[in-house]
């Protein structure tokens, strides 16, 4: 069994040099990455990118993201947490949509929330996902609507903020265990000198029991700004 296991990780560490290897050979760090010819790329006055592409597989469906420029290394001291705080906010009430009627809404449009409607929170990017049915105009126009609420027109309530703080706590409480423990240990190591190593985007669990109100308002305005955020659009849909 050891001389098995010894064989597949030198085979595999073999396969592993001659990937890195070709790569240097073929690509540089430096290099662009390939722009599809079919993708229609633009810019709006206020800075905001747009992606755009045509397929017909899956028919009559629709991809929408909205990416923006920010994550937990964003933070400061006092706002640990809060770019991923910010994420579950934007389905907790915006300008068009209150509370939780957008979960309500997107269901009555077909979809299912974790399935077809989602986001996420990295060190440096959170993405808001909607995979749309496009059998009726207006269902796309809505999906458009739902991006554009999340781009600048979230309500942060006082009261929905509050009642979220124990949704976030809970999931922090989740993530705790042996890869918790783990990343506490590596990331240090692995990170040094960088800001990967503090700002986990969970957060810290006094920091998102405590903050004010507006601190988590001061970061959604400081950065869900429309030059620090795109649209990608993919599906059977007409670009033009």
């Amino acid at each position: 069994m050891k001389i098995i296991r010894l064989f597949s990780f030198t085979l595999l560490l073999t396969c592993l040099l001659n990937i890195v290897v070709y790569s240097q050979e073929d690509l540089s760090l430096t290099d662009k990455i390939p722009v599809d010819g079919k993708v229609k790329i633009g810019q709006l006055d206020n800075g905001l990118k747009y992606y755009i592409r045509q397929n017909s597989k899956p028919e009559q469906r629709v991809e929408m993201r909205l990416a923006v420029n920010a994550g937990s290394l964003c933070e400061n001291e006092k706002e640990q947490g809060l770019a991923h705080f910010t994420e579950h906010m934007c389905f907790n009430g915006t300008e068009h949509f209150e509370k939780n009627e957008l979960v309500d809404v997107l269901e009555r449009m077909g979809m299912k929330f974790g399935g077809d409607v989602n986001a996420y929170t990295s060190f440096a990017e959170t993405v808001y996902k909607l995979h749309i049915p496009t059998d009726k105009p207006e269902l796309v126009d809505k999906g458009l609507q739902i991006l554009e609420d999340w781009s600048h027109l979230v309500s942060m309530t006082g009261e929905e903020i509050d009642k979220e703080r124990g949704v976030i706590i809970e999931e922090w409480r989740m993530g705790l265990g042996a890869d918790d423990r783990m990343r506490k240990k590596a990331f240090p190591v692995i990170f040094k000198g960088s800001m990967y190593a503090e700002r986990i985007p969970i957060g810290k669990k006094d920091i998102l029991e405590t903050f004010e109100h507006e601190t988590i308002r001061g970061f959604y305005k400081k950065w869900y700004r429309p030059e620090l955020q795109a649209i990608i659009i993919v599906g059977d849909i007409d670009v033009d």
